[in-house]
């Protein structure tokens, strides 16, 4: 539950973050750094193993949440640290391209009108 607790501070943090950055961050090049500086600092926070509170708070909660990119890193990180390489990789691509596609599909399903509200009415 602690745990819990912590994680939910940290994304609190990175929400409050995140809002401000909105503002702020008004180029693809602002949020393309915000998103490698925030995967450098989960980097370095499993570099320095920090106690578990810490982690939960630092990289799960808050990097995670600051920055869309970081919490698919951090997965990664964790299938790469078993030395589940393919699967990493696979898991990276999937969710980067499948993110995309994703995006596409939604914006091209709400643009020609093939959505679910307009199949009800």
């Amino acid at each position: 539950m602690t745990t819990l607790i912590l994680v939910a501070v940290g994304g609190g943090l990175a929400a409050l973050g995140q809002f401000v950055f909105s503002f702020a961050l008004r180029s693809r090049r602002r949020v393309t750094a915000l998103n490698l500086v925030a995967c450098a600092a989960l980097g370095l926070v499993f570099a320095l193993d920090p106690p578990a509170a810490v982690r939960s708070v630092v990289a799960v909660g808050f990097l995670a949440s600051v920055a869309p990119l970081a919490g698919t890193t951090l997965a990664t990180i964790g299938l790469a640290r078993d030395r589940r390489y393919r699967s990493a990789a696979l898991f990276f691509g999937a969710n980067v391209v499948g993110g995309i596609a994703a995006v596409m599909f939604g914006f091209l399903a709400w643009k020609s009108g093939v959505t679910l509200y307009h199949k009800i009415l």
